[in-house]
């Protein structure tokens, strides 16, 4: 389940329209900013999981960045495919996590034995692709710089964002702030959410009215950074449905490109049973979807150099979970006009 929101208390001072520091301003800022916010600490394990469960990592390169070498590239970053790639994989014999991937539509995809990875390079328009770059960029920036180590998330839903080694409530820091979403935002963000929803329900031949959304977040890695705890260590290698109980479908939808915004960074599915492992590299606007069991178990390795950014959606059979899963955005996060 989604963190619990974390508690801020706000103590108003100043400027009544305070802008986003820029990130190299935080370190003479941040003092002067904290003495006004007091940040509770989130119980930061289930969502930290997240950083651990969706980013994973090899070994360092510490010369000129180079590109893997163990994995077939399924995928590169300097080709567009224009039409969707497709690898089928053996079904985990019993749905993992709480179970719900046996139930609906996850049932009748296992029980038919049609897992399988996706890929598309066509299904995001560029302009919803670019305002969500910029939409992530401002709120880490709002934020501090955001986490201390590589890693940072945004969950906008959850209303969380990571600040240092914790969470603070994302809400809260924007009317601190006096910081607001704008039209274009929100309706990039809804739009990117539907279309994720109808290609994944095209892909798995299923009907995207009875599809529901489990847990949707933004990631932020950041090469210039060094893990100092745990849950910095964002390479290790998961199945999520162990990781988050609930995901029947995971869709992953990156906002910029290998080598031109980032070394290192490949998504790598491992071999797994009769499954071949497959490296894809991160391309603006490639979207790649999976069934979340554990067929398709995965990492991602370390970004050398640069700052990679995605959109993480999943999917679920579990109507339970999503009814959790709380509506953005909030009218008075929004601006008018």
């Amino acid at each position: 389940a989604p963190p619990k929101r974390a508690a801020m208390a706000v103590k108003r001072r100043g400027k009544a329209n305070e802008e986003a520091p820029a990130v190299s301003s935080a370190c003479a800022e941040e003092p002067r900013r904290l003495s006004k916010i007091a940040v509770a600490m989130l119980l930061a394990i289930p969502m930290l999981c997240v950083m651990a469960g969706v980013f994973l990592l090899g070994s360092p390169t510490q010369r000129q960045p180079e590109k893997q070498r163990e994995v077939d590239v399924w995928a590169s970053a300097s080709k567009s495919f224009p039409g969707t790639l497709q690898m089928n994989v053996t079904c985990a014999p019993e749905a993992g996590g709480d179970g719900s991937g046996s139930l609906g539509l996850c049932g009748q995809m296992r029980r038919t034995n049609r897992c399988a990875r996706f890929l598309s390079d066509a299904s995001v328009p560029r302009e919803h692709i670019e305002e969500l770059r910029l939409m992530l960029s401002w709120l880490i920036s709002a934020a501090w710089g955001a986490g201390t180590g590589p890693p940072s998330v945004v969950d906008l839903h959850g209303e969380t964002i990571s600040y240092k080694e914790q969470f603070v409530n994302l809400t809260e820091l924007m009317d601190f702030k006096s910081l607001k979403f704008t039209q274009k935002q929100v309706e990039a963000y809804t739009s990117v959410r539907r279309l994720l929803r109808l290609q994944v329900a095209e892909f798995f031949g299923l009907d995207p009215e009875t599809l529901q959304h489990d847990m949707t977040f933004f990631s932020h890695i950041n090469g210039s950074k060094t893990a100092r705890t745990l849950h910095d260590e964002y390479w290790h290698s998961h199945i999520d449905t162990e990781q988050y109980g609930t995901f029947a479908f995971t869709t992953l939808l990156y906002l910029n490109s290998q080598d031109e915004d980032f070394h290192g960074g490949e998504f790598v599915f491992e071999a797994h049973g009769t499954s071949s492992a497959a490296a894809v590299e991160p391309r603006a606007g490639r979207v790649v979807a999976f069934s979340s069991d554990a067929e398709n178990p995965h990492k991602v390795l370390k970004v050398t150099k640069g700052i990679r950014m995605a959109l993480t959606a999943a999917f679920t059979c579990s109507t339970e979970k999503a009814l959790s899963i709380e509506a953005f955005p909030k009218p008075s996060l929004v601006a008018s006009g």
